[in-house]
């Protein structure tokens, strides 16, 4: 288990948090865009810049924010690099996303990090582009923005319990009406209409994720472990796992490198790979998904107990799909290794079982499963984010407001690389 002496950096914003973002624009610095989770007190965003060889984050920036930020999610266009999608609660029932412009983002000057913002100094809060604004009729407050990972910056979606909304940000009004609603009922329609013949509730969406590999489609989790994927052209379900998880689904994540791969972590501790091609069946363990070639049962691979409580999020690393990182309420941040069934799998070596909970107590063991757990973090670690410049570097914060940086153990990298 890591220690805190071990962490490469940590900047603590000394206020609760759950917003994190690496600045998906810039492939030349590590950059990351943090925001504060106050409900009376100010809250303010922060964007920080970690410099490899002095092993130190700075503020490039700190501004303020009016609302308590949800989320924060970078625009990966290169060419709208500044863009920033803000997530903001105005209270118990008022919520919106603002498109915020920030010069500093794109800014390509000072790249050894020599510069920055002094602790302490504020700038105003940013003026709005835009405002997007959910009808009254789509209920829950709004938990995501999306942009559309293949880089087209004219488009979002936003995501609440009561359904997804369809965004055209090029719309020409500061305030533009959502272009496309797919309802909750829409999105888990399987698993809807099976709730309603049993006099049951029907699933609301939990979390969502943008698929990078095809610009149509969404994946979505729902509170009774629903997993669908949603055609955008139409607002429909385009295909359903009805009970992927024993309870709701609170993060997705797909695989950078294979098509219709995903990973997803739920209130029953598991984190499960998918290949939505063939989402049938029982899951197989870490045990038996190398003897039954992952193609026989539902899930890719799972790891049944991943945390003590309930997984937040997690995140493939951007080239190395057999990496993936996650985060939990137990304040574990952990590290976690899926070769086998990754885009370049081990021919040689067999998968033994791993139980998720468990030490890495064998470090060079080749088995899939845990690498490293990392304990940099005392409260509940709500966002991880792998780093746009360096493949090996990761970012994660805790509800305390704590932003810690770390590597990949260089043996692991050297697993991969060798």
């Amino acid at each position: 288990r890591q220690t805190m002496a071990d962490i490469a950096a940590v900047y603590d914003l000394k206020s609760q948090a759950r917003a994190l973002c690496a600045v998906e624009g810039d492939a030349d610095r590590n950059r990351f865009v943090l925001a504060t989770l106050n409900l009376r007190a100010s809250n303010e965003l922060h964007v920080l810049e970690f410099n490899e060889d002095t092993n130190e984050v700075r503020a490039v920036e700190v501004c303020a924010q009016p609302h308590e930020v949800w989320d924060v999610a970078s625009c990966p266009s290169t060419t709208s690099a500044s863009r920033l999608l803000v997530v903001a609660n105005e209270g118990v029932s008022s919520h919106h996303a603002a498109l915020l412009d920030l010069a500093c983002l794109a800014d390509g000057d000072d790249l050894l990090g020599t510069g920055g913002t002094a602790r302490g100094t504020m700038k105003p809060a940013p003026a709005e582009m835009l405002r997007l604004v959910p009808p009254s009729s789509t209920a829950g407050l709004m938990r995501r923005a999306l942009w559309n990972p293949n880089g087209d910056a004219a488009h979002a979606i936003t995501v609440q319990p009561g359904g997804l909304h369809q965004w055209a940000l090029d719309a020409g009004t500061a305030k533009p009406e959502p272009s496309a609603l797919c309802p909750a009922a829409v999105a888990f329609a399987d698993s809807s209409e099976a709730a309603s013949k049993a006099g049951g509730r029907a699933p609301t969406v939990e979390t969502a994720s943008w698929d990078p590999h095809h610009a149509h489609t969404l994946a979505c989790g729902g509170t009774a472990g629903a997993l669908s994927t949603i055609d955008l052209r139409t607002m429909k379900q385009a295909a359903s796992l009805a009970h992927a998880h024993r309870g709701p689904i609170r993060t997705i994540s797909y695989n950078p490198n294979r098509p219709y791969v995903l990973a997803t972590a739920g209130d029953d501790r598991a984190i499960k790979l998918w290949d939505l091609r063939k989402a049938s069946g029982a899951p197989p363990t870490a045990s038996s998904a190398h003897a039954a070639g992952g193609s026989a049962a539902s899930a890719l691979l799972e790891l049944p107990s991943a945390h003590m409580h309930a997984p937040a999020c997690c995140a493939y690393n951007r080239f190395h799909d057999q990496l993936l990182l996650s985060g939990g309420t137990d304040c574990a941040l952990k590290l976690w290794r899926a070769a086998a069934v990754s885009s370049s799998p081990p021919t040689n070596e067999p998968l033994d079982g791993v139980d998720g909970a468990a030490a890495d107590t064998d470090p060079d063991s080749e088995a899939d499963g845990l690498v490293r757990s990392l304990g940099c973090h005392e409260e509940s670690v709500y966002s991880v984010v792998w780093s746009v410049a360096d493949a090996w570097l990761f970012g994660s914060l805790s509800f305390d407001g704590r932003f810690a940086i770390n590597y990949v153990p260089a043996a692991e990298k050297y697993r991969i690389l060798l």
